[in-house]
């Protein structure tokens, strides 16, 4: 990554967390009226996945859009804004369940937001009180199953389930990729993994394909053991030719698929040299399915002549005649009759 690149993804960094943590916290919001109405631990449990997905795709969204090629980066912003969008959760559920069991025992209504929200930014800046609260309801209980109130170590694991699972699901969104970014057009392309499996490129050989040197690829053993391994995908965009491909870290899954690791460079081949490494790949890991498709091409680029097939007639005397013989014969009874 050069320093123009880092600059953007730097801008791309700061710009997440600026977006990401006050939408959080405005779906938290919600996401805590939501709970205080509605006890039911499972009920709670879906809600959690629910407000988990909604924050995982605002980080998909704002690292696509602003281009952020770092997932590691990417994680650790979404951690440290997860973690302050929890705390202000927390904060503003501990102020409208203190209201909901020690007040008149009714929610605050749509007029009384501001009060609710001035309690709960006290609460933010209130560390001991935040943790007062804390042990309280977790001795109290406030989460159900069947008229069951979960209080202590149990309430305890309900709630580390909540906060993994919200804090989990955006960081995976932001671990996983947009596509592969192509500086080189400053836009995402889409991938196809060649389905081979070579066992890992060396320095000398990733210089080689830097070069445009495809046999670096072709000649590559692959790896059929558990070892170190490397993937090849093509990469391509809807505006531009497929002129691109991507090497990467790869290993064998449970399933005996191959699925691509971290990312170790792109390299601009050409769309030819592209056509011409998986020719040359084919022609050496699968050759009798080569020479069939080579042989298939031939067959449909070659016409070759059909033999005319003429249509037998019978004649008055029900004879069987050419179409040609049938003429003739009317010429020569023409013919006749003239004479």
């Amino acid at each position: 990554m050069n320093e123009a690149e880092k600059r953007s993804d730097l801008l791309g960094l700061i710009i997440l967390f600026f977006v990401y943590t006050p939408l959080g916290i405005l779906l938290s919001f919600f996401y805590v009226v939501f709970q205080t109405s509605v006890h039911d631990t499972w009920v709670n449990i879906i809600a959690a996945f629910v407000i988990g997905g909604a924050l995982a795709v605002v980080a998909w969204i704002i690292k696509r859009i602003m281009k952020i090629t770092s997932n590691g980066a990417s994680i650790v912003v979404i951690l440290i804004g997860t973690v302050i969008i929890l705390y202000v959760m927390w904060s503003m559920w501990f102020v409208l369940m203190f209201e909901w069991f020690y007040g008149i025992g009714e929610m605050y209504g749509i007029g009384d937001m501001g009060l609710v929200f001035s309690e709960t930014r006290s609460m933010i800046f209130d560390s001991p009180e935040f943790i007062r609260f804390l042990r309280h309801f977790n001795e109290h209980g406030t989460w159900h199953i069947n008229d069951n109130v979960w209080t202590g170590p149990m309430l305890s694991v309900v709630w580390i389930g909540e906060v993994a699972i919200i804090a989990t699901l955006p960081m995976l969104a932001a671990y996983s990729s947009a596509g592969l970014f192509i500086a080189e057009i400053n836009a995402w392309a889409e991938e196809r993994l060649m389905n081979y499996g070579f066992t890992q490129f060396d320095d000398y050989e990733l210089d080689r394909i830097a070069s445009g040197d495809i046999d670096a690829i072709i000649d590559k053993p692959l790896e059929s053991r558990n070892g170190p391994m490397s993937a090849v995908a093509v990469c391509y965009h809807k505006n531009e030719a497929t002129d691109f491909i991507g090497i990467y870290k790869a290993h064998w899954d449970k399933d005996g698929a191959l699925s691509k690791g971290r990312h170790v460079m792109t390299v601009r081949l050409g769309a030819q040299k592209i056509d011409a490494l998986d020719a040359g790949l084919q022609a050496k890991h699968y050759p009798v399915a080569a020479k069939q498709e080579a042989r298939t091409e031939s067959d449909t680029t070659t016409t070759e002549a059909e033999p005319t097939v003429e249509t037998v007639h019978e004649n008055i005397w029900g004879e069987p005649v050419t179409p040609q013989e049938e003429t003739l014969e009317v010429e020569e009874s023409t013919s006749d009759t003239q004479e």
